[in-house]
């Protein structure tokens, strides 16, 4: 059997893993996914925090499969399927089969790589479309040609059109290309490659031309954030979050691995860190500043990775205990995440408490879908003060309704669509609250009534409680006031 059969094996028997795990195990989609699932319902060409491949994506695979869990997360199962098969052909070309086989395989055992294979989230198409720009990149500047950095442009506009940080491939490229041919930063082919993705791009930017740049605002807002310098809290907090995404110990080995591109001047190594180093450098930065999410730095790790494999392979050459420890210590870890109630059965549950879970997030929405489904009556609406709430209603009462968002604080894609408010005037509304019903809901309808409390557990503790109340009389708008974007 050869090397590509090998990984072609091993991949694929991780991505059935994850078709079962989603189809068996009993966890609902986390409130992001259900978001995106509901924007897919209202295909437009953005949306208030990130642009539409995600919804796009979503749309497909839901009209192929319906409207379930296996519906929504099968796109991230079968992208990095297929960017594990991307990335042998092209590390098999930068270093041979051996290292192509580890760095095609080995991103499976990273916590990072084991989220966006199997959550649909907006870095599942990014990393994807990331990837293959990169790559596509790495034969752009070694052959030049036209028809390369045309691929490169139009790879470059989808994973804009992913997620708002495939900008940095533009200065990242510059950079790579004055560090290893500086000649084309003079030649016009490689500016070629602005056209497809400018074209691309612009719908994104004419929705928000359009919707007064509030995706801007809010991106904006998110790095204003509660800021102040310098923060080593959350400096430190977004070290440790890089290494849980890589599983700890290839953390390590791709700090060694950055040192030694840049002490041995290879251009290899050159190339998979200047796509993966800066990213981590200004992301660090940032964190000295504000809290910065461990996820937004992740897709600088998928050529982060291939230097992982390469060190790696060199540690299986010569001291191969240890490099089994590692691969050891990391499919622990995957494994954990995907199970974390076995962390009670090891005696760990001080380690990782229920409400630290970050499953806790995925447990309880189905049973409350079914609970709502069960009080509303023909020609109620579902609303709910958390955009989170309102899109797992949405995904899991029966019959998929629209839902609405009474927003009290910062606004979110459900404000641009409550104009729809308007159609229930005079009829009565299902409101489900974490926290009761503030005087804005209260001034919106003539009366209420309290129906029932939702516990949720995980891991036999109390997580979260629902409260269901039936709102009388809607007035036809909502008495809200979203603070900020």
């Amino acid at each position: 059997m050869s090397l590509f059969a090998y990984a072609l094996t091993l991949n694929l028997i991780f991505a059935l893993f994850r078709v079962a795990y989603i189809l068996l195990y009993p966890i609902d989609l986390s409130p992001e996914e259900a978001q995106y699932w509901d924007w897919s319902r209202h295909l437009d060409l953005s949306y208030y925090s990130k642009p539409p491949m995600v919804a796009y994506m979503n749309y497909v695979s839901t009209h192929l499969l319906g409207n379930t869990e296996l519906g929504v997360r099968i796109t991230p199962v079968v992208l990095s399927f297929i960017l594990s098969l991307f990335l042998f052909l092209f590390v098999r070309r930068l270093y041979g089969e051996r290292v192509a086989l580890l760095a095609s395989v080995l991103p499976n055992f990273f916590v990072g790589t084991a989220i966006n294979s199997l959550l649909m989230t907006t870095d599942a198409p990014f990393i994807f479309f990331w990837g293959l720009s990169v790559i596509l990149i790495h034969y752009a500047v070694e052959r030049n040609s036209l028809s390369n950095w045309l691929a490169v442009g139009v790879s470059a506009g989808l994973a804009f059109l992913s997620k708002y940080p495939a900008v940095f491939l533009f200065p990242l490229t510059l950079l790579y290309m004055f560090l290893v041919r500086r000649e084309l930063l003079v030649s016009f082919k490689p500016y070629i490659s602005l056209l497809p993705a400018s074209l691309l791009s612009f719908p994104v930017l004419w929705w928000n031309f359009q919707h007064d740049f509030i995706s801007f605002k809010h991106v904006s807002t998110l790095a204003d954030k509660d800021a102040h310098f310098p923060s080593w809290a959350t400096f430190l907090e977004f070290l440790a979050g890089q290494a849980l995404l890589l599983s700890v110990v290839p953390f390590f080995i791709l700090l060694y691995g950055w040192w030694r591109t840049f002490r041995e001047r290879d251009r290899r190594g050159i190339f998979l860190s200047v796509y993966s180093l800066p990213v981590f450098l200004f992301f660090a930065l940032l964190s000295l500043k504000k809290e910065v999410y461990a996820n937004w730095a992740g897709f600088g790790y998928f050529t982060g990775a291939i230097l992982v494999a390469l060190y790696m392979e060199r540690l299986f050459s010569r001291k191969r205990l240890l490099f089994f420890l590692t691969l050891t210590l990391s499919a622990f870890l995957v494994f954990m995440l995907h199970f974390t109630p076995i962390i009670d059965v090891l005696g760990l549950r001080k380690l990782l408490p229920p409400k630290r879970d970050p499953v806790k997030v995925m447990v309880g929405w189905e049973e409350l879908g079914r609970e709502v489904s069960r009080l509303c009556r023909e020609g109620d609406f579902v609303f709910s003060l958390r955009y989170q709430t309102a899109a797992e209603l949405a995904f899991y009462i029966e019959g998929n309704p629209r839902t609405f968002v009474f927003h009290m604080g910062r606004m979110t894609q459900y404000y641009l669509w409550r104009d729809r408010l308007s159609g229930y005037k005079g009829k009565d509304a299902i409101h489900v609250s974490e926290w009761g019903v503030p005087g804005g809901v209260k001034k919106s309808f003539e009366s209420h009534e309290f129906l029932k409390s939702v516990d949720v557990f995980w891991r036999g503790e109390l997580i979260k409680r629902f409260k269901i109340y039936r709102m009388k009389g809607f007035k036809g708008k909502f008495y809200e006031k979203p603070r900020g974007y």
